[in-house]
């Protein structure tokens, strides 16, 4: 008959053996090595491939990469001793395959070393995703520099009392009602331009008609309009002014015949024009550029 003593010891010892059993197997499957990231460059046709949980140095051995089944070529491989890590760089075939394939690696050279595999996809673009939502507007970035000068407009139209000849002014009135006779008016015609200007004085009455030649009515001795008939002009050098002196009529009773209403003078130069009616002392009288 075996002692109680005896039985107990033999029980320890097998529960020790079953422990260490545990232990080991526990081991092994917390040595396997992981793929954490594996890169595909195609244009290189290289795999870029990091594991984790290498082994000690002195259990290591060179790596084995396989791709569905077929070895690859390994052209390079560093280990990080301390955070027992590895990136393995290994040739893909060439053409490079298209489709999802089994990538299995080993790195060791004891059984607690068992290779790892990962599915890796090669040439292979999903479907569009749909689009995501529009982010917020950002902030208002700072004002740019100033731009260049743009190129001149073109020419404006143009303005109202501007454009070329003929350059028409009138003055008006250019008597007295009810009075007047024998009494003095002046018409100034001043050239404004930087060349000799014709031009055309005309005495109208208040029908339009042209009174040059015709005697002025109640004037004593008699005596008759000045001006410019037809297409007749006169001229005038540059910065000159023409001083054209006429006898104011007699409109009595009113609305008499040749009775001079208005002054009309008529350049093909920037003139500017002003009249004086000379009775009980100087009136000047307005003259306006007409609008084009």
């Amino acid at each position: 008959m075996m002692h109680p003593w005896a039985i107990r010891k033999g029980f320890l010892f097998l529960m020790g053996l079953f422990l260490l059993a545990v232990s080991h197997s526990a081991k092994a499957d917390d040595d396997r090595i992981r793929v954490t990231q594996v890169q595909t460059d195609y244009v290189a046709r290289t795999l870029t491939i990091a594991v984790s949980d290498l082994d000690k140095p002195k259990h290591l051995a060179a790596p084995k990469v396989r791709l569905a089944g077929s070895p690859l070529v390994v052209v390079n491989s560093v280990v990080n001793n301390s955070a027992h890590t590895g990136v393995i760089t290994a040739n893909l075939p060439s053409p490079v395959p298209t489709g999802s394939f089994l990538l299995q690696v080993a790195w060791g050279k004891d059984e607690d070393d068992r290779e790892h595999t990962f599915s890796l996809a090669l040439g292979l673009v999903g479907p569009q995703g749909p689009q995501g939502p529009t982010g917020s507007q950002g902030p208002q970035g700072a004002t740019g520099p100033q731009g260049p000068q743009g190129p001149v407009g073109p020419q404006g139209p143009a303005g109202s009392s501007s454009g070329g000849a003929p350059f028409v002014w009138v003055c008006t009135p250019a008597f007295f009602a009810n009075a007047g006779g024998n009494t003095r008016g002046d018409i100034y015609v001043f050239n404004g331009s930087s060349t000799t200007a014709n031009v055309a004085v005309h005495f109208l009455d208040q029908h339009g008609n042209n009174l040059a030649g015709v005697t002025v009515p109640g004037s004593n001795p008699a005596t008759t309009y000045p001006g410019q008939s037809g297409s007749s002009t006169v001229t005038v050098a540059s910065l000159n002014t023409l001083v054209v002196t006429y006898q104011t009529p007699i409109d009595f009773p009113a609305n008499s015949p040749g009775v001079s209403h208005v002054v009309h003078v008529v350049s093909d130069q920037p003139i500017a024009v002003g009249s004086n009616l000379n009775f009980s002392g100087f009136h000047p009288v307005p003259c306006s550029l007409l609008p084009k």
